[in-house]
This record gives structure tokens, sequence and C-alpha cells, in this order.
């Protein structure tokens, strides 16, 4: 923050409070289970905002103490905002015994008030884990001749020295910029060079995700898999988002391109874009150099506050927004206000 007392979260916490009220409403109307192929048979406990908030603190330890109600507040918005209306228990949506299976999520957030984005993925309840898949297609840029943006040198070993690789890794500046400019690093956009960028985003991504899960004991693995479009294409695969695939590095939303110049704790931070997870920073900002970005007061430990910075976590709140879905009845309608009293 700037100066001055901390603005509350999320602009107005009263705005917040409305719209967990509104959330109860609507969880209480629907219901937690669903029929076959609409969600689990067995939801578990239905609990309220404050008692899934105290059961995720409690989850996440010491790294959560004296930002409880950041994430509080964080946790009722996404919920308030979210088309899939249920909210069982924390616990058993981790150690419970939920229905084996699996479902495919899909729907729209909403993002500042200004923008719906996707969402889209695969869970699976098996052997008493859970397994969260998503998959993205890209579409190269056209041209011959152009060169690919890289956030560091992590392609130098599978192109050798076709690779211009000086100075600092974008993930190592110490800036809060998606795009610090803090060294050079590039290739010829080849299909070579694209096959091994995608590679090792498929590879490393995920990683975030498992590296946070397993920390806080959570039984949650995730595969995040980036793919050519005519290769998802002529296989026929399941794909949960398809864009085009920037050769530069910027802060554009996640459905209009994957960039090549986003290091990989961004592109973490995007996928949870693609997993239903809402931004925890303030609108607009690190648009502009004058005004960087400006995570919600405590959300600077998280990777939807700051999403560029290597040690920021994935607290069980992401992941529980994440799980959560597979217990709840499938939306009537898309629009994530359907269930709100207008």
């Amino acid at each position: 923050m700037h100066g001055g007392a901390a603005r509350p979260v999320l602009a107005v916490r009263a705005v917040v409070a409305t719209l967990a009220t509104l959330a109860a409403v609507a969880l209480s109307a629907a219901g937690c289970s669903g029929a076959a192929g609409e969600g689990a048979d067995a939801a578990g406990r239905e609990v309220s905002i404050a008692a899934a908030a105290a059961e995720l603190e409690a989850m996440s330890g010491a790294v959560l103490e004296g930002r409880e109600a950041t994430f509080r507040d964080i946790l009722a918005d996404t919920i308030a905002k979210d088309a899939y209306l249920c909210l069982p228990a924390p616990r058993d949506v981790f150690h419970g015994e939920a229905p084996e299976g699996e479902r495919r999520i899909a729907g729209m957030m909403p993002h500042y008030g200004l923008f719906f984005g996707p969402m889209s993925y695969l869970v699976r309840r098996r052997g008493g884990a859970w397994e969260v898949e998503v998959r993205i297609a890209v579409d190269p840029p056209a041209g011959a001749g152009a060169w690919l943006e890289l956030p560091d040198c992590g392609l130098a070993g599978a192109l050798g020295g076709a690779i211009a690789c000086r100075g600092t890794p974008y993930a190592r500046s110490g800036s809060t910029d998606a795009c610090p400019g803090s060294g050079e690093f590039s290739a010829r956009a080849t299909p070579a060079a694209i096959r091994a960028l995608l590679s090792r985003w498929s590879t490393e991504v995920e990683g975030y995700w498992n590296r946070d899960a397993r920390a806080f004991g959570l039984p949650v693995r995730y595969d995040f898999d980036f793919v050519l479009g005519d290769d998802a294409r002529g296989r026929a695969l399941r794909v949960d988002l398809a864009v085009p695939l920037s050769p530069t590095c910027g802060r554009t939303p996640y459905f209009s391109a994957m960039r090549a110049g986003w290091s990989l704790p961004v592109l973490a931070h995007e996928v949870g874009h693609v997993l239903g997870l809402l931004d925890e920073y303030e609108a607009l900002s690190g648009i502009v150099r004058c005004y960087p970005k400006t995570p919600f007061p405590g959300a600077e430990i998280s990777r939807m506050g700051l999403s560029m910075r290597e040690q920021t976590l994935l607290l069980p709140v992401h992941h529980y927004l994440v799980l959560r879905r597979f217990f709840c009845r499938a939306p009537a309608s898309m629009d994530p206000y359907a269930g709100a009293i207008r």
C-alpha cells in the first residue's frame, strides 16, 4: 500500500459482507449434493462461510496469522461470484469420504467487475485423493522469422546455442512487474523452440501447485498440459482454453493469449484463473510503473496476489475453491450472479 492507513480489502468490507449474505441465501436454496452426472452423491456437511474459513485457517497454520480477515473476504467474495452454489466443509473435501469419479467443471468468473473470464478443468477423485487436470492449446505466432521473448535461460539446454541468454531471470528480478525486462532472453520461434517451451510449461508450471499442496498436507495432484492447437485438434483432445501464443511478455488477460515472456510463477497464477480463482490485488495496479502491483493487505504471500514471485503460495483456500465445485449441482446458468437477489 502507498502510505496512510491500509485501504479495506476489496475496497469496502461492507460490500463483501453483502456478497457473503447473498451467497449464503443462494447456497441454502441450492443445497450441496447433486444428481448423478451433476455432482457428487454425498457432499458431506454444508457449512457457513465463517465455519469454512475457520477450518481453512487451521489448515494454513502460522503463515496466515494476521491475515485471516483478508482471506475470509477472498473466500466470501469468490463464493458469492461463483455459479457453483455449494459450501461443503473443507475438512470433508480434503479428508472425507468423497465418492470416486470425475467431473468437468466449466463456467465464467467475473474479474474486477469489468469482464468475464472462462474457467474449465477436470477434477477426479480416485484412490482417496484428488487429481485436477487443465489442458491449454495455443496457436503459434504467424510469419517466418518471428522471435520469442523468454523470461530466463530455461530453454538453453533444449535449444543449445540457439538462444540469447543475458541478465537476471524475470522471476528473480525482485520487481513486482510481470515483465521487468531485467535481462535479454530470446529465441527464434521455430517449431522446435515452441515445442520445447510448451514442454517446459507442461512439466514445471504445475510444480508450484503440487509443491504447495504437499506443504499443507492436501491430497491433491495437479497436471497441466500445454499443447499446440493443431495437435489438440488432430487428436481430438479435451481442451480447457484455446488461445494464441504471443511471442512477447505483457499484461493481457489469460483468455486473450499465453505469452512466451511470462515466467513460470506468472503462468502458475494465470492457470489459477482457468481454475476459477480471482486476482487478489487492486484492480489495474501493475499496468503502469507509477502504480505498481498492489496486493490486498496480507495477500502478498499469495500466488494470486503477487504472481511473479517464486515463493508466493497457493494456500488451502485456493485448493478448496477449486475442489469444492465437484460437490455442487451443475449450474442452471453460467451467469455467476444467477443465484443472487436482483
